[in-house]
């Protein structure tokens, strides 16, 4: 457990003088918040994993024997649902693959393939399509942007990532593929469904109720893929 996990464990949060209002702002949130608690008493690496958990319950779009990407994937606590979702069957991964892609470290998780590096980098794209020659099932992204504090702002960098992530996918899914990514709501995103409509059969914003009501945070699923 880091040392941030233990600081907020119980609602108590230790501040340093020299933390924004912000960053204490954010640490008494992280404190009160049941996901936090909850991720860190099943084990999981962020809350973030309740998300995809409840996208999933409803739309199934992660089984066994898929082969899944999850770009940004650290700290990993998406790649951990994947891999429970797709070991349900009872025969581990059930012939699939999970790969986590990211600039930074992550945390190991078991049955996981870590690719570090820029995803739009031909260098890793190259490593992963060697790894899948066939390519991919489902591209998940819960990538976002450092946060300005201007929503304009934020909704624009976010939305810069989630077309990188979309070109990604485009280029590596299978026909009836799956792309679930995270948008920040501003008004781009409206014309960003009416353009993944071109390319998969249903296209839907999903807010999940492990994601907080105040943010502006949603989910947009593009399920079968037209190749």
């Amino acid at each position: 457990m880091t040392d941030k996990k233990r600081q907020i464990i119980g609602g108590k949060t230790k501040f340093k003088s020299q933390l924004s209002k912000s960053s204490k702002e954010y640490l008494l949130r992280q404190a009160k918040d049941p996901y936090v608690k909850k991720a860190i008493k099943e084990g999981y690496h962020s809350r973030a994993a309740f998300k995809l958990k409840e996208i999933n319950d409803k739309h199934k779009i992660i089984r066994p024997g898929m082969v899944v990407v999850d770009l940004g994937a650290a700290p990993g606590g998406w790649c951990q649902v994947v891999k429970e979702e797709m070991a349900k069957g009872g025969r581990g991964l059930g012939g699939g693959k999970i790969f986590g892609l990211d600039k930074i470290w992550m945390e190991d998780v078991e049955e996981v393939t870590f690719i570090k590096g820029d995803f739009t980098e031909n260098e890793v794209y190259e490593k992963l399509l060697a790894e899948c020659p066939e390519k991919v099932n489902v591209v998940l992204s819960d990538m976002a942007p450092e946060t300005s504090g201007h929503d304009g702002t934020d909704h624009l960098r976010i939305m810069g990532l989630v077309e990188m992530a979309a070109d990604f996918a485009l280029n590596m899914l299978k026909p009836k593929g799956a792309f679930l990514t995270k948008i920040f709501q501003g008004g781009e995103e409206i014309k960003f469904r009416e353009e993944m409509r071109k390319h998969f059969d249903k296209v839907q914003f999903i807010k999940p109720n492990s994601s907080r009501k105040e943010s502006r945070e949603v989910f947009l699923l593009c399920t079968g893929f037209k190749g």
